[in-house]
């Protein structure tokens, strides 16, 4: 095995090729070749730290050859998908391994192995066709949509699952003994070939107890990615707040923090690659060293980029080295425009927290503001829709009062997205709002807005929200609408199916109705959702997770 610095393998395009530093070429006889493949283009996985930790994982495998393949880009015209290592077609592995992190991409799944001669479906495939398995996030949340397409899902972390799955396949046996094995053998490997009744069955989504042997950071350096030329660290997995519409408080409970000496580890790694760090998760602020990670990076001539800040956990020492990187753009998240609607989804962040936020990153010359929110959100009314355009107003007056001393005024962008109900959140039982709905609340931003100087609204497409609620909360009936949608595009799919998306998409569930992805264990106790959800009816906020043992808090597990 060998790491070394060379351009990406263009297959057939006529662009330059990004230049990679980290690339691992592995030669020789008797090696299990696995296809490491991204639903989407290479800038989208090669911008993943969840894709690059399985290139690096597979590869630590001494008689594992992972290779990367990616959709290729739809503007070029060209053959099948080859693997950047070595140019091979997806046909020729032993093994294609999916790294899904959205429901988006479960189209782009059936296109790579159609485009591929592959059969898209589990049960059309031959011995002689490759092993297909998938996972990732999309998948631990809700894998049904596609589980007819795939041999075998594995469910969790990869460092909880990768050795353990090559070390069985590596012992030859036909495919149905093998399926069976895994998912006997392997904790987290879900064989949907094995449960075609609705028989009741559970799957346990793995987890790794701690983060104290583990670093989760770039392995190949790339320009061609998101963050260009940017070694990603990530710094804590989860998030300690729970607000109630997003899955990844949910989904990784308990949060856990990576030792700061690890993060330290990662930071020398990216010494003389790249003078760019990106710290990674979904709740930077709430690692207990972040200062010292700062000023640690600072002090080795790094600049520094941040995933994600809370307004009510900036510190000084975050925006000086948002200053420092000379970042111009700093996004702030309030989501809702009332208190009302904050206390419904649990974010707890005030009117004051974001205003505060406002001044002091304007002050520091970081002239313009990202302010993300969503529409259609549950128990929803007009005047909560208002209170986007009274609270951006106020925004704008400290923006712009902050601006004037500083004799520069940026831009301040509003990013609009529907609210999609998520599987295991507190909001899995909810409907989507229709579209009617959605267009009414967008209408009333835009007027509120629009003679506002500097201010700019964004607004996610209401066709595409509409596809990825029916990909996330889909059940296997979903695969024949994807299969359809591979040939005939949505538009039409969704025409001929309207009842069955209808009852998917904006169908409200009770509380006791059984949901496709119910079978999954992801250690949230289903009846703390519902309580959330109660909460919520309420306008009641919880409390943060306190990041504790769970065998002494047992709120939630």
């Amino acid at each position: 095995m060998r790491k070394r610095r060379k351009p990406a393998r263009d297959s057939g395009s006529k662009k330059i090729a990004p230049v990679e530093q980290g690339v691992i070429i592995k030669k020789g006889r008797g090696l299990i070749k696995a296809a490491l493949a991204y639903p989407n283009t290479y800038t989208a996985g090669m911008s993943s730290l969840a894709f690059q930790t399985v290139y690096r994982i597979a590869n630590q495998i001494p008689h594992v050859a992972c290779e990367r393949v990616f959709l290729p880009d739809p503007k070029e015209k060209g053959g099948q998908p080859k693997s950047i290592e070595s140019g091979l077609t997806l046909d020729q592995f032993d093994v294609i391994l999916f790294s899904i992190s959205f429901e988006n991409d479960f189209l782009h799944v059936v296109q790579l192995l159609d485009t591929a001669g592959i059969p898209m479906r589990s049960s059309d495939r031959t011995p002689l066709h490759p092993l297909v398995v998938a996972g990732g996030v999309a998948c631990f949340l809700n894998p049904e949509p596609i589980a007819p397409f795939i041999d075998c899902f594995l469910l969790g972390e990869a460092e909880c699952l990768l050795d353990h799955f090559f070390e069985k396949i590596s012992h030859k046996s036909d495919k149905t003994a093998l399926l069976q094995t895994l998912e006997k053998k392997l904790p987290g490997a879900y064989v949907p070939c094995l449960h075609p009744l609705k028989t009741p069955f559970q799957i346990q989504v793995q987890y790794l107890d701690n983060l104290d042997a583990v670093t989760t950071s770039t392995c190949i350096l790339t320009s061609g990615t998101v963050f260009k030329d940017t070694f990603l660290i990530e710094t804590l997995k989860g998030c300690p707040h729970g607000c109630r519409f997003c899955s990844a408080g949910f989904i990784y409970r308990p949060p856990r923090i990576y030792p700061v000496k690890n993060i330290y580890a990662a930071i020398d790694t990216a010494s003389g690659k790249t003078d760019r760090i990106g710290l990674v998760s979904s709740a930077i602020a709430d690692h207990p060293d972040i200062t010292d990670i700062c000023t640690y990076g600072q002090q080795h001539n790094f600049t520094l980029s941040f995933s994600s800040l809370r307004a009510d956990k900036l510190t000084d020492e975050l925006i000086d080295a948002l200053t420092r990187s000379r970042v111009k753009t700093a996004t702030i998240a309030p989501e809702a425009g009332s208190e009302r609607m904050r206390n419904i989804i649990n974010k707890k962040m005030t009117d004051h927290d974001i205003l505060s936020a406002t001044q002091r990153l304007v002050n520091a010359g970081i002239i313009n503001l990202r302010l993300y929110f969503m529409i259609g959100l549950p128990f929803e009314q007009d005047q909560d829709i208002h209170a986007i355009v009274e609270l951006t107003k106020k925004i704008k007056s400290v923006f712009l009062e902050v601006s004037k001393k500083k004799k520069k005024i940026g831009i301040i962008t509003l990013s609009v997205n529907p609210f999609i109900p998520k599987p295991c959140t507190p909001f899995q039982w909810c409907a989507m709002a229709d579209e009617t709905v959605l267009k009414k609340r967008v209408r009333i931003i835009q007027q509120g807005v629009k003679k506002i100087a500097n201010v700019t609204v964004n607004v996610a497409s209401l066709r595409i929200a509409k596809i990825h609620a029916l990909l996330s909360r889909g059940d296997r009936k979903t695969a024949n609408l994807i299969e359809s949608a591979a040939k005939q595009g949505w538009s039409s799919v969704i025409k001929q199916n309207s009842a069955y998306c209808h009852d998917i998409i904006y169908q409200e569930k009770p509380i006791d109705h059984p949901l496709p992805w119910d079978f999954l264990d992801n250690r949230v106790k289903k009846d703390f959702l519902a309580r959330e959800f109660m909460r919520a009816k309420q306008e009641k906020k919880s409390p943060s997770c306190p990041m504790i043992d769970c065998k002494v808090c047992k709120t939630c597990i």
